[in-house]
Order: C-alpha cells, then structure tokens, then sequence
C-alpha cells in the first residue's frame, strides 16, 4: 500500500514536528530547574545554591528568623522587614530552591518550615 502526500497527511506530520519540539523544550526546562534545585546528597550543587541564596542580608535574617520562631506563616515571617509580600515570596522561592526552607499552603496561607538537615550538609561540606 502507497502513502499518499495528501493534505490531512501534512498536517498530521507537522503536528508530530511541533508535538516533538515542545517535549524537547520541556524536557530542557525540567533540567534546567532540577540544577537549580536542592537535591539531597549532592553536596557540592546544594553549598552553591545555599551559598547564593544566603548571600542577602535579608534572607539570612529571614532564615534566622524561622530558626528562631519555629514555622510561621509568610506574612508573620516578614512582619519586621519592610517589604511587600510579592517581594518576600520572591526571596523565600530563592531559600526554598536552596533547600534551607520548606513550605506548605494551607488554603491562602503559605507555612514556612526551617529545614536544619540543609545547613547541616553545607556545614559538613565546609568542614571537608
């Protein structure tokens, strides 16, 4: 049986084209975020990324608090700082991808969580 180049036919392949090209796309994104992501036991990548994301003042303090107060919600987190919560997201997003802090949302509140299992392995690394 001969294939036929018809029009239907055409457009089917390209479809497969474009279908193949956005999961080579997304496939890349997926990557790009899993480096720039906290994974455990990968000591070397995870330092890098604690050592940037603690780089600001502000997210330092912000560590420090929630080391010190416990798990706090987003809002109560950054009472003392005088920044917006979009912008306070935006650094708490840089410790969680670190792996410093951990949240979970409850509705419309978003819990952040300190995680000492991270600093103990930037702590171990530095101390090789």
């Amino acid at each position: 049986m001969t294939k036929y180049w018809n029009a239907e036919r055409v457009q089917r392949v390209r479809q497969r084209k474009v279908k193949a090209a956005a999961h080579e796309a997304e496939r890349a994104k997926s990557l790009r975020e899993q480096q720039r992501t906290y994974t455990q036991g990968d000591s070397q990548k995870n330092s890098n990324l604690m050592l940037d994301a603690l780089g600001l003042p502000l997210r330092r303090q912000m560590a420090a608090r929630l080391r010190e107060g416990g798990a706090m919600s987003l809002s109560k987190l950054v009472e003392p700082f005088s920044i917006t919560l979009p912008t306070a997201l935006v650094h708490l997003e840089a410790l969680e991808r670190a792996g410093i802090v951990v949240t979970h949302k409850h509705g419309r509140v978003r819990m952040c969580v300190y995680n000492k299992k991270a600093l103990e392995e930037l702590a171990a690394w530095l101390t090789k």
